[in-house]
């Protein structure tokens, strides 16, 4: 492993100088953070609905956890050269970081992050569950201490950050989220991509200013983790205060996705509301509420409220939002619920002007069938 790494350092650059002697051993850096008080106070409707399933959570018990490494895979050349490790302890929260000098220094960090796990019961990550966890189970196990690496419960927060703003945000990267959600850009801040060259570099000098970026870099996404926790746990406690239309939409999907289909329909109601006219939101907002009617359209169908899921489509259709799709949906209620083929026929017949609407050979193929009912009640004279 070592060997592959040192080859891949002398092939970025063949005529650099050999690198100075220099003291290995783990470097481990700590720093006070202050703390939000309302870490000590989270909602257990918010910690369940952004993932956490075991008993009741204790924040004195968790430690908050970043690697940066050597690269993005999981083979076994990959090697998480800084961990980062935060832990609440009174108004602040204390952040660790232990940096290896040296490939050499790996098991001396194993060990040492081994220990500090020991004292905990979970994990908060971003990203964790299939990046750094898995990778870290891996560098105990090439280092030997399989039998020291911790079951710890593992709360990663990307997913439910995705759930909550992917629709407005696009990237959620947490460096996107800190800017435009949290509101504390970083500044100067070495990007993650650029970490691993960095590293290699310092590998080949010795210049142990080449990582104070790497380290600022790990401690801030540290930080990020526990303020995250805190927004994270009181948007979905109380979806109601959110503001923005798109949020609205994002934590009905969410809560629908969890089973709440209450709160998952209250939210898809306020989402659909139609903003002030003329104004930036109304226009960019009419698709929003068109999608959040949609779902609205669905679990009204699926808990069988056909009346309910008449009035949506109709809603729909009078705002222009999908009207292919909701005249097309409009005759399938008319038809198989409502019992009333006139209707199925007009809006049928209304979906062959939208784009959206009925593939042609399946709206012929329903046109057919609802005149052959019509003619037939006809003759038998129940029209």
């Amino acid at each position: 492993m070592a060997s592959g790494l040192r080859a891949k350092l002398n092939r970025m650059n063949t005529s650099a100088p050999a690198a100075p002697m220099r003291r290995g051993g783990v470097m481990c850096r700590v720093t006070r953070v202050p703390l939000d008080g309302a870490i000590y106070d989270l909602p257990a409707a918010g910690l369940r609905r952004i993932g956490w399933c075991g008993p009741r959570f204790d924040v004195t018990r968790c430690l908050f956890l970043d690697t940066e490494t050597t690269g993005l895979s999981h083979g076994a050349g990959t090697v998480a050269f800084l961990v980062g490790v935060g832990y609440v302890e009174g108004e602040e929260l204390v952040v660790e970081q232990y940096l290896m000098r040296d490939y050499a220094d790996e098991p001396e960090l194993i060990d040492r992050l081994a220990r500090r796990m020991e004292r905990c019961d979970s994990v908060c990550t971003f990203n964790g569950r299939t990046f750094d966890m898995p990778l870290l189970e891996a560098r105990f196990t090439m280092c030997r201490m399989r039998d020291r690496w911790p079951s710890l419960a593992n709360l990663d927060l990307l997913t439910p950050a995705r759930r909550a703003w992917k629709l407005r945000l696009g990237s959620c990267r947490l460096s996107v989220i800190e800017d435009r959600i949290l509101g504390m850009p970083r500044e100067d801040d070495l990007p993650g991509s650029e970490v691993p060259a960095r590293y290699f570099q310092f590998m080949k000098t010795g210049d142990e200013a080449l990582l104070e970026d790497i380290v600022r870099h790990n401690c801030q996404d540290i930080a990020t983790l526990a303020t995250l926790l805190v927004r994270l746990c009181d948007i979905n406690a109380r979806p109601e205060a959110l503001c923005d239309q798109r949020d609205q939409f994002s934590m009905g999907r969410s809560l629908e996705r969890q089973g709440e289909l209450k709160p998952a329909r209250e939210m898809y109601r306020v989402a659909a509301k139609p903003r002030p006219a003329g104004t930036l939101s109304a226009l960019t907002g009419e698709r929003v509420a068109g999608m959040a009617n949609w779902r609205l359209y669905l679990l009204c169908r699926r808990s069988g409220d056909w009346d309910g899921a008449r009035d949506t489509l109709l809603q729909m259709l009078n705002r222009g939002q999908m009207p292919g799709a909701a005249c097309t949906e409009l005759s399938k209620l008319y038809e198989h619920r409502l019992r009333d083929c006139r209707r199925a026929l007009e809006y049928a017949g209304q979906s062959a002007r939208y784009p959206d609407g009925e593939p042609e050979a399946q709206l012929q193929r329903r046109l057919a069938r609802l005149k052959s009912k019509i003619e037939r009640e006809l003759e038998h004279g129940t029209v």
